[in-house]
């Protein structure tokens, strides 16, 4: 008895050292050696092939200006780039130094110095060359291979996709997968579109191009390192280095691309719920809506336009519940004379109920099973299903035919819902391989879809496709992301903005969120309040929700003022919010986008709850219940509060007040904003008339800014020049202030011959002495109060000039 004891006393104190030494190396990681070395290389006429004991590492120049493309392979056969890059390879040429230790090699204009043994690349970074981008491996591991980049003690990585985290993921291990995460708040780390895509405050960007489930572990397993990897054996990624992160995502978006311009009534008001049940219910609501004055462009149909909800799905029959829905033809018309677009969603799993099950199984349109059969989810939430082959051409066509007979019944965009795969089996077989290797790439491909046959059909529509998941690139195909089903609460709220502002930095410019919350919850005015007021200075206004009304006119008196001016100033801020969509085509500018952005000091990785609404508007929403003012992070400048005009130095936290039927929002000074009148819908945007406001101050000696107008309908508009581009310039001296406003005098559908240009100078020093238009003088108005001097003028072909002194 006593000897058992004994030994059970023995091996328990052992278990307990064990453990004791386990948690110290675990809570102090040891460095793992670099074992990977340089066996030879090979010189071709557009790439270097490195040959190391783990493999071959092929590195090649996607550009001039800084970035490198890598391929690796364990057995020599390179795997190509996923859909994501559209870039092609440079041609550059390739000059190596061999000395013993390393290869010093210069491919077009980057230089990058690979040390033989241990192995690892320096890229130099910056305009002096100087600072470094280190890359250790490829290493392979059991679990597959990656790549490992050291870490310095206080750089940040930001990145990973839609995160409701701080955006400074280090100390963190990220799962690279696309996952639907019901009823979210702040601290979920998985989330419905994640992307394998990372900045780092050292001024570099690393594309991990892993369609598979992939991992990032951000200085956990070892606190220095910072590693991406992959359960396969081959893998590309890609690095860009550059001045400071404007430079970074511009670089990025040449590779990736940039979003096709959206149609103008995307912009609006787009009001949606889990679901207007029928024709009847949809009607009322929109007419009661246009009652209430509410501005409004679309409304979104759940899943009731092809079923009748719990029990009777309907899932993939992709035609009318004609009991609910009589004549959709003709409602959707009726809804088109009152400005009003139609969408409906879509999804990609098939109940074996559904009324084209047994058509697309026998043509072996689904995802299969080892036995070459449809491979059928047997605890999908609706009910057993298969997941259509979006990767098929054949299936692809055939899902297009059942969208393209809706088109013609006047649909007008589309809700790709539950796209990640929400419910994705590892061992389904696609005509692309296993799901586990294409898993992130699913959302994407079905994307690609709709965007490549409205080219080739409707190849002057601009396609709207709001979806939950996709992958890098996806942009190119007019995809409109939205976060997923957030919690209805403050937590829900509070977690939009690194996901906002993670993904626009990720090349995914119009991520947004379901105005008021999906969720649970209830019905809460101040919460509904405070999340439209974000909406609103988001890149899409869509309030969306479940067994909480989602639209304004069920809640009170007081919160539908609030509200209707909140999307009325979105109206009439059309003009700005159209340009930064044109500056995102054109040139990769995101809408919104992190103070990072336009000032790159680190200390403002931190702060992400005061974003920048295109480069003029700082937006500091109210993230928690009760809050009357708030303190905001002002950046360098010289800063205009939007409501009381009072003038702020920036570069420093001031406090601001918040009431309820505002949030505090500045206007940089030196800036134009241009808006028109209050219009009920964007299907025909009225320009004849537009407000040019000035935000004047001394410290301010030019300026420049751009509005781009068009017909807000062709897809080619850019390509055909059918468009309007002015350009307002400043110049500021000490008792004068010239104004020049011209034009590219640009050619569009129902374009005005002639506005009325009303000129809004404020924070001028006072009544101005005179006020010359193209050298002659010209009448105007002051308004002391706003120390606002407003000048009203016709404007055809010809440039004008104001001058005021």
């Amino acid at each position: 008895m006593m000897s058992n004891l004994h030994v059970s006393i023995k091996s328990t104190l052992s278990l307990l050292i064990f453990l004791f030494v386990a948690g110290l190396l675990y809570a102090v990681p040891t460095e793992v050696e670099n074992s990977t070395h340089l066996i030879t290389y090979h010189q071709s006429t557009d790439n270097l092939t490195l040959k190391t004991n783990e493999g071959f590492l092929r590195i090649q120049l996607m550009d001039e200006d800084g970035i490198l493309y890598f391929s690796f392979a364990s057995d020599s056969v390179f795997i190509a780039p996923s859909d994501a890059v559209s870039l092609k390879p440079a041609t550059a040429s390739i000059i190596i130094r061999n000395t013993t230790e390393t290869l010093d090699v210069r491919m077009g204009n980057v230089y990058f110095k690979v040390a033989k043994n241990p192995f690892e690349i320096r890229i130099s970074t910056g305009t002096d060359n100087r600072d470094e981008m280190v890359i250790s491996g490829p290493f392979e591991s059991p679990g597959g291979s990656g790549i490992c980049l050291p870490l310095a003690t206080r750089e940040k990585i930001m990145g990973g996709g839609a995160r409701a985290l701080d955006i400074n993921r280090r100390g963190r291990i990220l799962q690279l997968s696309n996952q639907a995460n019901y009823g979210y708040g702040w601290g979920a780390d998985k989330l419905n579109y994640s992307l394998p895509l990372f900045y780092s405050s050292e001024k570099y960007l690393v594309f991990f191009d892993a369609p598979q489930r992939a991992t990032a572990d951000i200085g956990v397993s070892q606190r220095e390192k910072f590693r991406l990897e992959s359960p396969q054996k081959s893998f590309n990624f890609y690095a860009i280095t550059g001045a400071d992160y404007k430079n970074l995502l511009k670089k990025y978006t040449r590779l990736t691309g940039t979003q096709p311009l959206p149609p103008l009534w995307a912009l609006g008001n787009l009001q949606s719920r889990f679901g207007y049940q029928s024709e009847s219910e949809l009607t009322q609501v929109v007419d009661s809506m246009i009652k209430a004055k509410y501005p409004l462009d679309a409304v979104f149909l759940d899943l009731y336009w092809f079923g009748q909800g719990e029990g009777d799905y309907r899932m993939g029959n992709l035609s009318w519940n004609e009991e609910q829905w009589p004549d959709p033809a003709a409602m959707i018309q009726n809804l088109k004379n009152k400005g009003i677009q139609t969408l409906l969603v879509t999804e990609p799993y098939f109940l074996t109920s559904s009324a084209h099950f047994k058509e697309a199984a026998e043509k072996g349109y689904f995802g299969q099973n080892q036995e070459g059969k449809p491979y059928v989810i047997e605890d999908f939430f609706f009910g057993k299903a298969a997941l259509l082959d979006v990767f098929k051409p054949e299936a692809s066509h055939w899902f297009w035919q059942k969208h393209q007979a809706l088109i013609e019944q006047g649909v007008a965009g589309w809700w790709g819902d539950l796209g990640e795969p929400e419910k994705h089996p590892d061992s389904i077989t696609y005509h692309k391989g296993l799901s586990q290797d294409v898993h992130n790439l699913y959302g994407h491909h079905w994307a690609k879809m709709l965007s490549e046959r409205y080219r080739k059909h409707h190849p002057k529509v601009r396609l709207f496709n709001l979806v939950r998941a996709g992958y890098a690139g996806s942009q190119r195909y007019s995809v409109f992301p939205w976060s997923g089903d957030v919690a209805r609460s403050w937590s829900g709220l509070k977690a939009q903005l690194p996901i906002m502002l993670t993904m626009s930095m990720s090349g995914l410019p119009y991520m947004h969120h379901d105005v008021g919350g999906f969720a649970g919850g209830e019905m809460d005015d101040e919460l509904y309040t405070r999340w439209a007021q974000l909406g609103v200075f988001s890149p899409i206004y869509r309030p969306h929700g479940a067994g909480v009304p989602a639209e304004p006119i069920y809640y009170s008196s007081e919160t539908q003022k609030i509200v209707r001016e909140f999307i009325e100033l979105r109206y009439r801020l059309i003009p700005y919010i159209y340009t930064l969509a044109y500056r995102q085509t054109a040139f990769g500018e995101p809408l919104v986008r992190p103070l990072i952005y336009e000032q790159s000091d680190d200390y403002l990785v931190d702060i992400y709850d005061t974003y920048y609404f295109g480069k003029n508007l700082l937006v500091a929403p109210v993230l928690e219940p009760g809050q009357t003012s708030r303190k905001v992070e002002l950046p360098l400048g010289a800063w205009f509060h939007y409501y009381s005009g009072t003038f702020y130095l920036g570069g420093r936290t001031v406090e601001v007040p918040a009431p309820l039927n505002e949030i505090p929002v500045f206007v940089k000074a030196g800036s134009f904003i241009p808006t028109i009148p209050l219009q009920q819908s964007l299907n025909q945007l009225n320009t004849d008339q537009i407000t040019i406001t000035y935000y004047h101050h001394e410290s301010v000696k030019q300026s420049k800014d751009e509005l781009y107008l068009d017909c807000g309908k062709n897809a080619k508009a850019l390509e055909e020049g059918a468009y309007q581009l002015f350009t307002f310039k400043a110049e500021n001296t000490d008792k004068e202030l010239y104004i020049d406003i011209s034009h590219n005098n640009g050619v569009y559908l129902l374009r005005p011959g002639r506005r009325t240009i009303v000129l809004e100078i404020n924070h001028w020093g006072g009544k101005p002495e005179q006020v010359k238009i193209d050298g002659k003088n010209a009448e105007f108005r002051y308004l002391p109060r706003n120390k606002q001097t407003q000048i009203e003028f016709t404007m055809g072909a010809d440039p004008v000039n104001i001058r005021i002194r």
